[in-house]
């Protein structure tokens, strides 16, 4: 009998477009990781990934599947756990990611499972979404200009969202969505000369903002608020408190999207069900600030 293997990443060179891997365990985030296997596995995706004949303004399309069907951040598994490194520097302005439904494909050897469970990555140039597609309309704005820089964090956006609802600027549905349904989003990054440009690199916190936004119920007291301020510069822990006040642009999402533990904060939105996105930047700001487009839908079976 062949001994088991704890992932297998398809070669290097094997295609230049497609990539495919499974492993016995989810590949975490760098620093994170509960295994020393799943470092060489990011190494062989990246050696992998850098051989993908991809031209600028083409998507790199994600595709997630699991036989553990419960919930997770499919954005995160697919391009923030494997670290941006791991995706050819400079060619890739544009994502899509997908988590499928039912079994992954067979791997090629023989890989373990962790509590009987197989975890499978697979990326591609261009594409649709196989699984899903949009449904309702919950969210649109457009052009919301994010004038505090990117400090890696999802609270730049966050504030950029809530600022733009308190002026009119984001349309969404007055009621919330229901704790099931699915969602998706589809996100335009208007980027100035000085970016950004690696669509892999701002993802989590991209998306992370904008549907922490859409959530209600922010436990915005005077220490919270004072909190995010000492982390977002040019902003007063009043202003902060008055936009989490405002009703707009909507609670979607039921609960705070605030973690608190003490000075501790983080910003945790629902984002295990937004099982389906895109996001592409281009070079096209109208001002000084990077500028963001996009919605939120509901997500119907292909097919159903």
């Amino acid at each position: 009998m062949s001994p088991e293997h704890c992932y297998y990443v398809t070669p290097a060179g094997s295609s230049r477009h497609q990539v495919e891997a499974w492993s016995r365990y989810p590949l975490q985030f760098a620093g994170q990781r509960r295994f020393g296997w799943q470092d060489d596995m990011a190494a062989d995706l990246r050696a992998a990934l850098g051989q993908l004949a991809i031209t600028a303004g083409e998507a790199l399309a994600g595709m997630y599947l699991s036989t553990d069907d419960s919930r997770c951040d499919v954005e995160n598994r697919l391009f923030t756990n494997p670290g941006s490194s791991c995706f050819p520097p400079g060619k890739v302005s544009a994502i899509r990611f997908e988590r499928g439904t039912g079994p992954p494909p067979a791997p090629p050897v023989p890989v373990a499972r962790t509590a009987g469970h197989l975890y499978y990555y697979r990326y591609q140039v261009g594409g649709i979404w196989q699984w899903w597609k949009p449904g309702e309309i919950l969210a649109r704005w457009r052009r919301v200009p994010r004038r505090i820089p990117d400090d890696g964090s999802a609270r730049p956006v966050w504030h950029a969202m809530k600022q733009a609802a308190a002026s009119g600027q984001v349309e969404a549905r007055a009621t919330a969505l229901d704790a099931i349904t699915p969602f998706g989003i589809r996100v335009a990054v208007h980027a100035t000369a000085r970016g950004p440009r690696s669509a892999p690199s701002i993802s989590e916190s991209l998306i992370d903002g904008i549907v922490a936004a859409f959530h209600g119920g922010d436990p915005i007291t005077p220490a919270v608020a004072a909190l995010l301020a000492a982390r977002l510069p040019g902003t007063s822990p009043q202003e902060l408190e008055s936009l989490a006040k405002v009703g707009s642009p909507g609670a979607l999402f039921g609960g705070s999207a605030f973690v608190v533990q003490g000075s501790y904060l983080q910003i945790s939105p629902c984002d295990e069900r937004c099982y389906a996105g895109d996001v592409a930047i281009s070079a096209d700001a109208v001002g000084q600030y990077p500028e963001i487009s996009g919605e939120l839908f509901t997500l119907r079976r292909v097919g159903a």
